[in-house]
């Protein structure tokens, strides 16, 4: 399987993104821990600071780091994410064949609700899910817990886990592929990695949109801007060469499609172009703020006009035909290889 998709042809997502024609119609837990990752590195008062900007909070926690807010809005924005993924797999959580797995690793986890809902489905296994905003509820199941950490830190868990996973990383690193040997290195021998992220900068079915269309300028220039703060965020079409260069073995890449818009045929298709549309709604003007008046030094001002007055009219528009590639890829860490073993933290 190729490593990109940016010149994949139309035909090949014949089967799982069809336009609709134009007149078709739209239609018991326990108290959790929270702790940070290491003492020397952060007061707790830093963890749970925020900072405000443009309306919105971020994580106070290495403040400027990751590009969206961690305020309520964004929270939902987060699960209503988390059930574009469960619709697209049928109600799974992964792909990766695990059997049993006794320690799991969530990183960037988020609101946490992955973990948890992990934690339920497996109570004999430990899941820990780790990020930079305590935005993780009190109330959890027994067998998961959270940490505030940075991945691009060293690891420092000092027992090895059977199932590392990780979704929705195309905006957090600037090294990804260090983040996979990270993950190879804290994997027991058979255990699994397993990465569900998508394809950027978006793509479109035919007709295409014309070059000047503000949907994909706006893309265009977020993408540039987070080459020029060394954050690409194209690297998710690497994920796989990078799993099996690590060493990695029987390493699998599913790919499945997220329609932007009611536009495509099918009753799951559809939901799934309702809820992406809702979720690029929501992300749109925090990820345009950022970057516009942060990277590119436009006015605030400015860019709130051009993000409200001249995008987001235009997303989900009739006959834009957007879509996002989600990759799942995994591999499993060889029943040979050495164990590399972090001190205890």
């Amino acid at each position: 399987m190729a490593d990109t998709d940016a010149e994949t042809s139309t035909t090949e997502y014949s089967n799982a993104l069809i336009p609709e024609s134009d007149d078709s119609s739209e239609t018991d837990s326990a108290i959790g821990g929270l702790t940070y990752a290491s003492s020397t590195t952060s007061a707790p008062s830093d963890v749970y600071a925020s900072v405000e900007e443009f309306g919105r909070t971020y994580h106070g926690y290495k403040a400027g780091k990751y590009v969206l807010p961690n305020d309520e809005s964004e929270r939902d924005r987060l699960d209503l994410q988390h059930m574009l993924f469960t619709i697209s797999c049928d109600g799974a959580l992964n792909f990766a064949p695990i059997d049993k797995p006794k320690r799991v690793l969530d990183i960037a986890t988020g609101t946490g609700i992955w973990a948890m809902e992990f934690a339920e489905q497996h109570p004999d296994a430990r899941v820990t899910g780790t990020d930079l905003s305590p935005i993780q509820p009190n109330y959890v199941p027994v067998n998961c817990e959270f940490e505030i950490a940075d991945a691009e830190d060293a690891w420092n868990f000092g027992r090895p886990f059977d199932y590392i996973h990780g979704r929705a990383l195309l905006t957090c690193f600037a090294d990804p592929r260090s983040i996979i040997q990270k993950a190879y290195d804290a994997l027991a021998p058979g255990g699994y990695l397993e990465l569900q992220d998508g394809l950027f900068p978006f793509q479109f079915m035919d007709p295409q949109p014309p070059p000047t269309h503000p949907v994909r300028v706006f893309l265009e220039q977020v993408a540039a801007c987070g080459k020029m703060i060394g954050r690409p965020w194209d690297n998710v079409q690497h994920y796989r060469k990078w799993m099996q260069e690590i060493g990695f073995e029987a390493v699998e890449e599913k790919r499945l499609y997220w329609p932007c818009g009611p536009w495509a045929k099918g009753e799951k298709m559809k939901k799934l172009g309702i809820y992406f549309l809702e979720d690029m709604k929501h992300a749109f003007e925090p990820v345009g703020m950022k970057m516009l008046v942060k990277v590119l030094g436009w006015q605030e001002e400015r860019a709130k006009e051009y993000i409200l007055n001249e995008v987001m009219p235009c997303l989900g528009q009739k006959k834009l035909y957007m879509y996002e590639t989600v990759l799942f890829v995994y591999g499993r860490k060889p029943l040979h290889a050495p164990q590399v073993t972090a001190p205890e933290a």
